[in-house]
């Protein structure tokens, strides 16, 4: 799964939340992090708990068809 760079920061924004802070929260190293936000993809399970970890779904943070990266 790729998650959209620009509706994680939305999200993380809205949790007043940031990397280190939602790292821990959502149980994922920084470097997996740091991985997400340069554009790789990630496993279902991984974006699951980021989506927890701000409480959202993860659809509200996966890339469409026709998002901008």
């Amino acid at each position: 799964m790729k998650i959209n760079k620009e509706k994680l920061m939305l999200a993380m924004a809205n949790a007043r939340l940031n990397a280190f802070e939602l790292c821990e929260a959502a149980g994922i190293q920084y470097q997996t992090y740091r991985r997400i936000i340069k554009g790789n993809p990630c496993k279902p399970a991984t974006a699951g708990s980021i989506a927890a970890a701000l409480g959202v779904r993860v659809e509200d943070l996966v890339e469409k068809e026709g998002d901008k990266e």
